[in-house]
């Protein structure tokens, strides 16, 4: 038997927040057990909870003492879980204690280039590692404390992502609009030591971070190596809402830029057997460059970075073609949408990005019905 069913009422403790239930698995442990939506959960084996990182974490010992609040009472359930077995719970916030902000005032972060009038989320600026963890949001490790890094280390919180855009010390506390910013170098080097790998990125500034600044980058993050799993070079992004001292890249700067990585891509295919630097898809498509093949990317995924993306598109559609085209029976979703498309009596508009567009024109060609804007 996996369960053993145990209630202890008690007094309720401190309202600090804890973990609100916002789905229970069917079939789950945490079903079984009888927790529901909406319960907090408080402590797993008398570890008070900070976040979904320790429910994984302490919830994988065999005997757990879950410490729940249900409308005002706190009481125990114990329970014996099988091996590998999940609690099955997933809440309404991963982390029960708020999302760390950013210290930083980046030249040009993008939170602080949205239009006014939207949802409030989005004017969030997180710099959370644990989100990093999590989600890959990007971090730059400016507000880790002691405890911060033992806790990294002891959960082995790995991979992280980070924003490093210079190796720089003085350059990236520019970037960053952050004086106070450590040596990020040093830090990924700990973050190594602790046997911790970095998806790293590097948002390129036309004539702040470029040039010979961009090569003390990308050698210094290539000498950390296999720690260091990846750099990402990404452009800067600005909208008309940007007020600072940064620009985009002209079209010379672009080809150089790509040229520039292009090279450190052979070297380090040659030394390392991965090419560790990936440009990201704005610079194939700004210079009308086609996108290089999966293999290129080394088994790696970058897309939430924006790199790889336009050749997961690529090949996923020409996989739908080709299900469409060869299979007796390609899956209910690919024959519904593509005969869909194809035997539509109307014309159909596709919307998408000014970048894109030309790649989802190629994708769609052999449709007459079927117009990009």
């Amino acid at each position: 038997m996996c369960i053993i069913d145990k209630v202890i009422i008690a007094q309720p403790s401190s309202s600090h927040k804890r973990g609100v239930v916002e789905r229970v698995a069917s079939g789950s442990l945490a079903e079984r057990v009888g927790l529901r939506l909406g319960d907090e959960l408080l402590s797993i084996n008398g570890h008070c909870l900070r976040d979904a990182i320790d429910v994984r974490f302490y919830g994988a010992e065999e005997h757990l003492a879950l410490r729940v609040r249900r409308g005002g009472q706190e009481f125990t359930v114990e329970a014996e879980r099988c091996y590998d077995e999940p609690l099955g719970l997933e809440f309404a916030h991963p982390t029960f204690d708020g999302i760390r902000r950013c210290n930083n005032r980046c030249a040009f972060c993008f939170v602080a280039q949205m239009p006014p009038g939207l949802r409030r989320s989005l004017y969030v600026k997180d710099d959370d590692y644990r989100h990093s963890f999590l989600f890959g949001n990007y971090l730059t490790l400016t507000n880790l404390d002691e405890s911060d890094w033992k806790r990294i280390g002891e959960q082995c919180l790995s991979p992280l992502h980070v924003s490093v855009h210079a190796t720089d010390p003085d350059l990236r506390r520019r970037l960053l609009g952050n004086p106070a910013a450590p040596d990020v170098v040093a830090q990924l080097r700990r973050l190594a030591g602790l046997g911790i790998e970095a998806h790293t990125q590097i948002v390129v500034v036309p004539g702040l971070n470029d040039g010979p600044h961009l090569d003390r980058s990308i050698g210094d993050l290539a000498g950390l190596y296999p720690a260091v799993r990846s750099v990402s070079v990404v452009p800067v992004g600005l909208t008309r809402y940007h007020r600072g001292i940064c620009r985009v890249h002209t079209d010379a700067e672009t080809r150089g830029v790509f040229e520039q990585v292009a090279s450190w891509q052979a070297r380090l295919r040659e030394r390392l057997g991965v090419n560790l630097i990936y440009l990201s898809d704005e610079w194939y498509l700004r210079l009308g460059q086609p996108v290089p093949e999966a293999g290129h990317y080394d088994g790696l995924d970058l897309t939430e970075n924006g790199v790889g993306l336009v050749r997961n598109s690529l090949d996923d559609w020409a996989n739908c073609e080709w299900q469409f085209a060869t299979c007796t029976e390609p899956s209910r979703s690919i024959r519904n949408s593509l005969f869909a498309i194809r035997h539509s009596p109307f014309a159909i508009s596709l919307v998408t990005g000014t970048l894109f567009a030309p790649v989802l024109r190629q994708m769609t060609a052999e449709f007459g019905n079927v117009e990009v804007v």
